[in-house]
């Protein structure tokens, strides 16, 4: 495994985000420094896993009920979001994280 800012730095507190919910096992925030998207929200558990593909069905319940309170405070601000993860080689930082993202900078996949 190497560096991982979620562990590393977010959780811990080392770096200051904007903190929008926190349970025992999840946290959602906004990073310092947006990603895509005039709007960028990060949901994470608060514990280290991996990837999707290493989540546990329990924490999954727990995570996704904290990623769609973000997509729906999120389509309230700005009537629209994409919901992202992923997954191997296209996964940046080795800690599950979903991305919650809305306006310009985001993907399109269909015109409006």
């Amino acid at each position: 495994m190497g560096p991982d800012w979620y562990c590393d730095d977010v959780i811990p507190g080392n770096v200051r985000v904007e903190v929008l919910a926190r349970t025992a096992n999840t946290l959602t925030f906004r990073p310092p420094i947006p990603g895509f998207g005039t709007d960028h929200v990060i949901v994470i558990p608060t514990r280290h896993v991996s990837s999707l593909l290493e989540l546990d069905d329990e924490l999954a319940v727990e995570l996704l009920a904290a990623v769609k309170q973000a997509a729906a405070q999120v389509v309230a601000l700005h009537g629209g979001c994409q919901v992202l993860t992923t997954v191997g080689d296209e996964q940046h930082n080795k800690h599950l994280h979903w991305h919650v993202a809305a306006g310009a900078g985001v993907a399109r996949f269909v015109a409006r």
